[in-house]
């Protein structure tokens, strides 16, 4: 903790008062620092909280650029704001330092972190990376853009931290020194925050920065960097693969069997490769099949993730809400193609600018229904001729027990934001479970 001692007399500024922000706010008061708390809301969600137990503080709530940004020495700033914001570009203009709770953190410990980003996967990753180093006997902490902030899981003493990170926390962070970091994958996702695709890739591969191990993805050109050592994953000819020996699947490392495939209890290929991207980033601990394989097999995966609802007349119904993207929502496609006769579809919501068209071959090859709802429904409409618009989550589930038959499967995966109509994807999901149960009674 020396770099406290360092911004002892620093003048900070916590740039956003949402969950990230308050929770910033509250580790720099029980370090004995004072920062100053600015968002741009006039009534932010933290300010109660603020009011009853840190009234002293400085605070400035409404337009940014009277927040006298300028006179902080480190803006602490939460991921949903822009770097770009023109108040927070004039600070880093006039020699501000602005950085991230994740920043802070890298700078406050030196105990080893795998770090995971990607458009898809990475909470699934992050998840069977804990639960491995677990089993393994190694105590262990899960945060950053899942589960407990970051800078809560310094109060405790792990042996190693595993951090999924979103684009938006990379941007402010610099310090990172991963003992192995992993781009799964890079899908057109938050188009609606960065310059280009290119802009989005730069972000996502800068976990690679100052890491002992890179992981990347053999398949996907966009996760691959220079940095060594490094192992590659796919389903073939990489450091970490998959074969079949004597007619049964095993996941490989170097070529040789490792671990029956049957060890995952989760289906799908997507969580196949997501197993070999854990063994990878996991390599640099003591860590045995027998091991894996425990992990693997009490491993039933995420809610909102491909998860089971419902079967009703033989249909099965799998709720895939956090297929927030084009990419997520493919790899859900493929995932369950295998096995159903045919799939209907769910998708729709705010698509925040990406390219749909990448799902015209998956809807005309494995989709027999495609029904839409929310902001972009239309757009994604015009993809096949076998679209469908509807008003709501209720709607879809009706028409898409209407379309389906015995033997099929009906997919939420919106490849969209729910931001349009939900709180978040947790929320629409819900409806969806709520909705199909309603049409089982």
């Amino acid at each position: 903790m020396n770099y406290i001692n360092e911004i002892k007399n620093k003048h900070i500024t916590v740039l956003g008062l949402g969950v990230t922000g308050l929770g910033i706010v509250r580790f720099l008061l029980s370090h004995g620092l004072t920062p100053k708390v600015v968002d741009s809301r006039l009534l932010p969600p933290g300010a109660d909280w603020l009011k009853q137990h840190a009234g002293h503080l400085t605070t400035h709530f409404g337009d940014l650029d009277t927040a006298e940004l300028n006179a902080s020495d480190i803006i602490i700033i939460s991921p949903g704001l822009s770097l770009a914001t023109p108040a927070v570009a004039s600070a880093i203009a006039a020699g501000v330092e602005v950085i991230g709770d994740v920043e802070l953190f890298a700078r406050l410990t030196n105990k080893p972190i795998v770090a995971v980003t990607g458009s898809n996967g990475k909470s699934t990753v992050v998840t069977l990376a804990y639960d491995v180093l677990k089993v393994a006997g190694y105590k262990v902490g899960l945060g950053g853009n899942i589960g407990t902030a970051v800078l809560d899981l310094l109060a405790k003493d792990y042996d190693v931290f595993v951090l999924e990170l979103s684009s938006f926390q990379l941007d402010t962070t610099k310090s990172l020194q991963a003992i192995s970091a992993c781009v799964l994958n890079v899908s057109e996702d938050h188009l609606d925050r960065y310059a280009s695709y290119q802009a989005y890739i730069k972000s996502k591969q800068s976990i690679y920065r100052n890491a002992q191990l890179a992981v990347v993805n053999k398949d996907d050109v966009a996760t691959h960097t220079t940095i060594q050592p490094q192992y590659s994953f796919a389903s073939e000819n990489a450091d970490y693969s998959l074969t079949t020996c004597d007619g049964e699947a095993y996941f490989t490392v170097q070529g040789k069997p490792f671990l029956a495939v049957n060890s995952l209890s989760v289906v799908g290929k997507h969580n196949q490769l997501n197993a070999l991207a854990v063994m990878a980033l996991l390599s640099p601990f003591t860590i045995n099949a027998a091991q894996y394989k425990q992990a693997f097999n009490a491993f039933t995966g995420l809610a909102h993730r491909c998860q089971f609802v419902a079967e009703i007349n033989g249909v099965k119904y799998f709720n895939d809400s956090k297929a927030t993207n084009v990419g997520a929502t493919i790899a859900a496609i493929e995932s369950l193609a295998d096995q159903a006769k045919q799939l209907v579809v769910i998708a729709g919501g705010d698509a925040k600018g990406a390219d749909l068209t990448p799902l015209k071959a998956y809807l005309k090859q494995q989709v027999k229904a495609l029904i839409c709802f929310g902001k972009d429904a239309k757009a994604l409409v015009a993809l096949t001729d076998k679209g469908h618009l509807t008003d709501n989550m209720a709607a879809a589930v009706t028409l898409a027990k209407q379309l389906s038959e015995s033997g099929d499967i009906v997919l939420l995966a919106p490849a969209c934001a729910s931001i349009d109509m939900y709180n978040n994807y947790m929320q629409r999901g819900d409806d969806f479970y709520q909705c199909v149960r309603e049409e089982a009674r």
